[in-house]
Protein backbone atom coordinates (compact mmCIF):
# COMPACT_ATOMS: atom_id res chain seq x y z
CA UNK A 1 0.00 0.00 0.00
CA UNK A 2 2.52 2.46 0.73
CA UNK A 3 4.05 1.57 -2.83
CA UNK A 4 0.85 2.74 -3.76
CA UNK A 5 0.95 5.93 -2.30
CA UNK A 6 -0.57 5.28 1.05
CA UNK A 7 0.97 7.35 3.69
CA UNK A 8 -1.02 5.59 6.92
CA UNK A 9 -2.06 2.14 7.13
CA UNK A 10 -4.94 1.90 8.87
CA UNK A 11 -4.44 -1.08 12.18
CA UNK A 12 -7.71 -2.34 12.11
CA UNK A 13 -9.27 -3.87 15.28
CA UNK A 14 -7.82 -5.14 18.40
CA UNK A 15 -7.24 -8.72 18.77
CA UNK A 16 -10.18 -8.95 21.49
CA UNK A 17 -12.44 -7.28 19.13
CA UNK A 18 -11.97 -9.44 16.14
CA UNK A 19 -11.93 -12.52 18.81
CA UNK A 20 -15.70 -11.51 19.34
CA UNK A 21 -18.00 -13.58 17.76
CA UNK A 22 -20.07 -10.18 17.09
CA UNK A 23 -17.33 -8.14 16.28
CA UNK A 24 -17.54 -5.66 19.41
CA UNK A 25 -14.86 -3.94 21.90
CA UNK A 26 -14.53 -4.85 25.04
CA UNK A 27 -16.15 -1.44 25.79
CA UNK A 28 -19.47 -2.11 23.67
CA UNK A 29 -20.15 -5.70 25.72
CA UNK A 30 -19.83 -3.77 28.87
CA UNK A 31 -22.24 -1.25 27.75
CA UNK A 32 -24.62 -4.40 26.16
CA UNK A 33 -24.73 -6.55 29.49
CA UNK A 34 -25.96 -3.44 30.78
CA UNK A 35 -28.20 -2.65 28.55
CA UNK A 36 -29.96 -6.16 28.71
CA UNK A 37 -30.12 -5.44 32.26
CA UNK A 38 -32.49 -2.76 31.30
CA UNK A 39 -30.53 0.54 31.96
CA UNK A 40 -31.23 3.23 30.76
CA UNK A 41 -28.24 5.51 28.66
CA UNK A 42 -28.20 7.84 31.40
CA UNK A 43 -28.52 4.79 33.88
CA UNK A 44 -25.44 2.67 31.86
CA UNK A 45 -23.74 6.38 31.61
CA UNK A 46 -23.63 6.50 35.45
CA UNK A 47 -22.39 3.65 36.48
CA UNK A 48 -19.44 3.37 33.94
CA UNK A 49 -18.54 7.04 34.79
CA UNK A 50 -19.58 8.34 31.04
CA UNK A 51 -21.55 11.02 29.85
CA UNK A 52 -25.54 10.10 28.53
CA UNK A 53 -24.18 10.81 25.03
CA UNK A 54 -21.11 8.56 25.14
CA UNK A 55 -23.41 5.97 26.56
CA UNK A 56 -25.97 6.52 23.44
CA UNK A 57 -23.30 6.43 20.77
CA UNK A 58 -22.03 3.35 21.97
CA UNK A 59 -25.55 1.62 21.98
CA UNK A 60 -25.84 3.11 18.78
CA UNK A 61 -22.38 1.68 17.39
CA UNK A 62 -23.66 -1.85 19.19
CA UNK A 63 -26.91 -1.75 17.49
CA UNK A 64 -25.51 -0.81 13.92
CA UNK A 65 -23.34 -3.96 14.65
CA UNK A 66 -25.57 -6.04 15.65
CA UNK A 67 -28.12 -4.97 12.89
CA UNK A 68 -30.99 -4.36 15.37
CA UNK A 69 -33.36 -1.40 15.51
CA UNK A 70 -34.25 -2.35 19.31
CA UNK A 71 -32.30 -2.34 22.42
CA UNK A 72 -34.46 -5.32 23.36
CA UNK A 73 -33.26 -7.27 20.13
CA UNK A 74 -29.85 -6.02 20.84
CA UNK A 75 -30.03 -7.99 24.23
CA UNK A 76 -31.69 -11.05 22.54
CA UNK A 77 -28.57 -11.40 20.04
CA UNK A 78 -26.01 -11.28 22.73
CA UNK A 79 -28.03 -13.84 24.60
CA UNK A 80 -28.50 -16.00 21.89
CA UNK A 81 -24.80 -15.79 21.03
CA UNK A 82 -23.41 -16.45 24.26
CA UNK A 83 -21.44 -12.84 24.28
CA UNK A 84 -23.32 -11.69 27.60
CA UNK A 85 -22.35 -15.38 29.22
CA UNK A 86 -24.16 -17.42 31.52
CA UNK A 87 -24.16 -14.78 34.67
Amino acid sequence: MRKQGVSRVPRGPYASTRANQLGLTTRQVDILRLLAEGLTNAEIGARLAITTKTAEHHVGAIMAKLDVDSRAAAAAVARESGVLGTG
